[in-house]
């Protein structure tokens, strides 16, 4: 099953001590980036978090929301150093006693005075942490259902187009038989230029026969078939986006010789149309995971 590189997922939860609110989306790209947003208190799980994420989101440019509100006072306020704070106090006292500045005016801003606030010291508790994983894993849930779902249309949208690739190929037979037959007649014209009274019909016909030979497309038929049946297989796998972009490379290249034997502008209109839909196909991949 294709899933698309494309997701939004959220999830909430609540704790006697604090609310979860985890927000995962992402955007295609050739490769994996995590930009994650966690609070501070929370940092030292970062490297746990983003190798856990890594593994379930494989590809593309993903952003992830951690947000944490704590419920009780004491765990939302930044606490007072106390030892630093006593200690700016009694200086201001004795510059008070020295200048004459009263006191009251020059503690009006000891707050503001370097690590008097400070975050706390202790380290958040595993068990709080193991609940906001489960919030993680809730989204994320959520972020890959969203993934699948685009990832269906998706794959309904290549699967049209690679039939129509394969249509559109078809229906070279119908002007293969009116193209030999205008080479041989354009051949005889340019003979017929030179005024030569005598031509080697043998040796003629075995040089049309070699000439015809080398506009022959039937090999690249053949094999754009079996790309657009390994294409079709493909689709119903999964983390394809890489394999189906390499198979449409090879698409690309026996279109290309095709045209290039055509020689007929029906046949032409064609390979160009077939070059469109090849191009449709690989937008598309591009949001394939």
């Amino acid at each position: 099953m294709l899933r698309s590189m494309t997701g939004f997922g959220l999830a909430e939860f609540d704790t006697e001590k604090f609310n979860v609110k985890v927000e995962i989306k992402s955007l295609n790209s050739k490769f994996l980036e995590l930009n994650l947003r966690m609070p501070r208190q929370w940092q030292h799980k970062e490297l746990e978090l983003r190798k856990e994420l890594t593994k379930l989101i494989e590809r593309g440019t993903a952003q992830i929301n951690l947000n944490i509100s704590y419920k009780l006072v004491q765990d939302r306020i930044t606490p007072i150093n106390q030892e630093v704070a006593l200690y700016y106090l009694n200086e201001v006292k004795k510059i008070s006693e020295i200048s004459g500045w009263p006191a009251s005016q020059l503690l009006n801003n000891v707050f503001t005075l370097p690590n008097i606030i400070q975050p706390g010291e202790e380290t958040p508790a595993e068990n709080d942490w193991k609940e906001i994983m489960k919030v993680v894993q809730t989204a994320y849930k959520q972020f890959d259902e969203f993934r699948k779902v685009e990832g269906n249309m998706l794959a309904t949208e290549l699967n049209k187009m690679c039939i129509s690739v394969q249509q559109k190929m078809n229906e070279l037979t119908l002007f293969e038989e009116d193209r030999i037959t205008l080479v041989k007649e354009r051949i005889l014209k340019d003979l017929n230029t030179l005024s030569l009274e005598q031509i080697d019909k043998n040796r003629f016909e075995q040089e049309l026969i070699y000439y015809i030979e080398k506009l022959d497309i039937s090999e690249e038929k053949t094999r754009l078939q079996q790309h657009c049946d390994y294409f079709t297989e493909t689709i119903s796998t999964v983390s394809a986006g890489k394999k189906l972009n390499f198979i449409a490379q090879e698409m690309g290249r026996e279109i290309n010789t095709i045209g290039s034997k055509s020689n007929h502008h029906l046949m032409q209109r064609r390979v160009v149309e077939m070059k469109d839909e090849l191009e449709k196909i690989k937008e598309q991949i591009n949001n394939v995971l």
